[in-house]
This record gives structure tokens, sequence and C-alpha cells, in this order.
């Protein structure tokens, strides 16, 4: 397994992804298929109103039917255009959407109170599961009310956040059956106790929001959205292991996503504030291991900032992170720029050339451009490196002759000019 190392990066905004023939609606989820693609879900005409629940949380415009636009879009990460679509006549409101380890589409309605599992390659109208009962929300086992996230163990099992009513985390076997929950509703408009005063306690949620795996820790983390944290359980048990919060996130939180890089990140948004302190809307880059909000990003295009972002994916690498918000009604992409020069063709190379799989990890370090080749016992190639031989590469089949001139001028006794093969790597270590 190789361990690549990056200098520590940066993300630009990139305005001109999507392209898309249609006007969105509220987009709720984005996640990554397994070619790699990005595959978004949303509301299309549907909108969550006021109105769209009764106090029973029973959705009330059942009778206008499901949307009848196509809800899940599949899009090149690359070009920006559409691939493949689907999900008409089959959702009421949107919510979670997560695409496990076999490709497998886990979606969440929080109008049905249902969680689907969808097999492409059987049905793209026929769910081969399906749990919760049509329009009924309920506190059991075998009802949801308003579910929102989904995520999905290797060996099967999985998660489903139940939600905005109920405050739990329940685990299933891979055919659908309850192996364990935990939590209880902490949100102030639906709880039906009244807390203590100070901090709320680990296990309580005010509205479990999004979820994501950290399997190097075999942990579960959750988005406990009106509290402004995120709190990580063990998988296997639910217990309770750890929590991050930042007054720089403030008092909402959205989502969050982990990426096995630089001992472990956690990608998290936040959303629009309620409190006298507001905080700005934007992304953050959080270190598992001190707790310290150490990046974020946010579009720098005014016409696409941030309002009221719902959901984010990144990449396993942290080389891209996509963005779906509720209003506006799009899904934004942000792509890591390397500090120091021919950052982005680094990036590019890496990706494009194979180098990083699904065995290797990524690590952020400031002085990259000056790691050694092979570390011992960890064979750490830096990104710089790659990089710059595959530019030698091609130069020295395209221009050999110039290049060998420029080599006995650089060794010529006495020249005072520095060696033109040390410039590049010198110069991108220093920027």
């Amino acid at each position: 397994m190789f361990v690549f190392v990056y200098p520590c990066s940066e993300y630009a905004y990139v305005s001109s992804w999507p392209i898309v023939d249609r006007k969105l609606g509220s987009v709720s989820a984005v996640d990554f298929d397994g070619a790699g693609n990005v595959v978004i879900f949303h509301r299309a005409s549907h909108v969550w109103s006021l109105g769209s629940f009764d106090t029973e949380n029973r959705f009330q415009n059942a009778t206008d039917g499901p949307i009848d636009h196509h809800t899940v879009l599949t899009i090149s990460s690359d070009t920006g255009q559409i691939i493949r679509e689907w999900g008409e006549n089959l959702f009421y409101m949107p919510h979670g959407l997560a695409i496990d380890h076999e490709d497998n589409y886990w979606l969440t309605d929080v109008a049905l109170h249902q969680v689907f599992k969808f097999d492409l390659k059987y049905s793209l109208s026929e769910p081969v599961l399906v749990l919760g009962h049509r329009f009924e929300p309920g506190h059991d086992m075998e009802h949801f009310c308003k579910p929102t996230s989904v995520a999905v163990l290797k060996n099967g099992d999985f998660f489903v956040a139940d939600g905005y009513c109920n405050g739990r985390i329940i685990k299933y076997s891979p055919d659908g059956r309850p192996l364990l929950t935990w939590g209880r509703n902490s949100f102030i408009l639906t709880r039906t106790f009244e807390l203590p005063q100070g901090p709320v306690p680990e296990s309580f949620f005010a509205i479990p929001h999004a979820l994501t795996l950290v399997p190097d820790r075999e942990l579960l983390c959750v988005a406990d959205r009106e509290q402004g944290r995120v709190q990580c359980f063990h998988a296997a048990n639910g217990t309770y292991h750890s929590q991050y919060s930042s007054p720089d996130i403030g008092s909402r939180l959205f989502s969050v996503k982990y990426v096995p890089t630089n001992g472990g990140l956690l990608y998290i948004i936040n959303g629009p504030q309620f409190t006298i302190d507001v905080k700005p809307v934007q992304g953050f880059i959080l270190e598992m291991q001190t707790g310290k909000v150490v990046g974020n990003f946010q579009p720098n295009n005014l016409l696409h900032a941030f309002a009221n972002p719902h959901e984010l994916a990144v990449t396993r690498d942290g080389a891209e992170i996509y963005v779906a918000e509720l209003n506006p009604q799009m899904v934004h992409k942000f792509q890591r720029i390397v500090k120091g020069s021919n950052a982005l063709l680094i990036n590019k190379t890496v990706r494009e050339e194979g180098f990083v799989n699904a065995n290797d990890t990524v690590h952020c370090a400031s002085n990259a451009f000056n790691q050694p080749m092979f570390d011992t016992g960890n064979s750490v190639i830096t990104a710089g490196s790659i990089g710059i031989f595959s530019i030698v590469s091609t130069l020295l089949v395209t221009s050999l002759l110039v290049i060998l001139m420029a080599r006995v001028i650089c060794f010529r006794p006495g020249n005072s000019i520095p060696r033109m093969d040390e410039l590049p790597l010198r110069n991108m270590g220093e920027a």
C-alpha cells in the first residue's frame, strides 16, 4: 500500500459545473456511484413548506401524487453532463441518498416515512427492500418518522437515521431486521421532556441529519443538526465514542463526511444560524485527532454563495467536494488546489494515471515536496515527485537534444547558472 503525501491544500470553486438542461428542484442529497460519477437526489416541483405536515407529522399533500419528474440524476464529475436519470412517480419528498460498495442505492423519503433500497441492475422502479409504512409516521421498530439518512457497512449491515421526530439511530441486518437502536430526541420543537441545564448529553439528537462511516476506527458519525455537533459511536454496538464541534461552525450543522487523510478528517457544512452570534454559511475541514478546524471552503462567486446547503460528498482522496443545496436549487463542485506551482497538473496526473487506488491513502503535509522518495516502512511517494517525473519523462522523449545541452551548461565548471533540473522542485517547495 502506498501513502501519498500532498502539500496542504485549498479548494477552488468550479462555477461551470454541472451542465443541466432543466431547472432542478431542491437538491437534498449527493453521493458517488461505483464509477465515480456524481448522483443527486432532488425534489423537482415539490417544496417542503410549513403546511406540508400536520402536528402528527402526516404529509398533507399526498393526494397531489408523487413527483412526476426524474428525481435521481447521475452527472459526470468531469464534464457535468447528465448520464442517467430515473426516479419519476416514486417519491413525494426526497431527503437522503447513499450508494453502497455494491452500487445499491439507498433513498429516504420524509413524506412517505420510508427507506428504499434499489438495485439498478434489477429495476429502476421496483425497490429490492422497503422499510417503514407508507405515509405512516411512528415510533416503534416498524415505523419511521421522517427518516433522513442511511450508511452501509461492508458486511451489509446498515444504519438509518430516524430522523426529524424520533431522534434515534437504528442498525439493521442486510435483510432489514432491526439489530439495535440508540438515541433520544432532544429537538426543542418535538421533544416531550425538559433537558437539564448545561451541555446536552451524548446520544441525544436534535435531528440526526446525516451519517458517515469511519472504517479505520470502526465508527459511525452523526451530524446532530440542531445541536451543532458531530457525535461518533462504535459501529458494532452503538456505544458513544466522541463528539466534535467548534464555535466557528456555530449552532447548526447539516452534514458530515469522513476522509481518511492526514490522520482522519471530517468535512462538514453548517447552515443558516438562528442565534445572535451568526456564523457564515460555509464548509469546514476538522481534524479528528485534535478536534480543530484546519480548513474551510465556500463559493467565491457571490451569485452561487451558500444559503441553505443540505448534504455533501467528498472523494476518498479529498480532491473533490460536492455540496447539495436546497435554495438556491443547485449542486456545487469544489476542486482541490495544491499550494505550489503546477498544483492542478499534479492532482490531474495522480488521479488520471491511476496512482491512487482503493488501498492507497493521501496525507497533507506543508513540506511534502521536501519529503524523501521512500520513507522507511511506509513507501511514501510525494505527489509533487510524481508530477515532476511525468513532466520530465515527456521532455526527455520530445526534447532530448535540448535537455542534453542544458546539462552541459549546468555542469560547466565555474558557471554561476543554477541547475535547471532542480528549479521546478525548489520553486514548488518554496511557493
